[in-house]
């Protein structure tokens, strides 16, 4: 899968989507304090689904009707947390997430929500 790793979830879990063969572009190499309307924009234009820590995508793409192509929401867990939770989101929504959906991580559960 392509995924775009939002500066507050890059770096471990960008890493680790690498070592798995996953084709990964990270907002911090390009530019750290690119807007979410930029990052947004540059996910769609390479067909990217956006992981972060942060909901405000989800504002965007619900309040604001913004196209996307999938985001992966994961809770601000410690590193190893976080990596652990990635790998269990891949093994139950990767086909979610393929699809455009928005996959929510929290450590107790999942919530998968789909534009209708």
């Amino acid at each position: 899968m392509n995924f775009l790793s939002d500066v507050n979830a890059s770096g471990a879990v960008a890493r680790w989507l690498i070592d798995r063969g996953h084709n990964v572009a990270e907002v911090g190499q390009k530019d750290p304090r690119m807007s979410d309307d930029e990052i947004l924009r540059w996910a769609l234009r390479e067909r990217r689904i956006i992981v972060t820590t942060d909901n405000d995508f989800e504002e965007m793409i619900w309040r604001q009707g913004k196209s996307h192509c999938g985001v992966l929401r994961l809770e601000n867990l410690p590193r190893s947390q976080r990596k652990a939770l990635v790998h269990d989101v891949l093994d139950r929504h990767s086909k979610d997430l393929e699809s455009g959906a928005i996959v929510i991580a929290l450590s107790r559960k999942f919530r998968v929500r789909r534009q209708s």
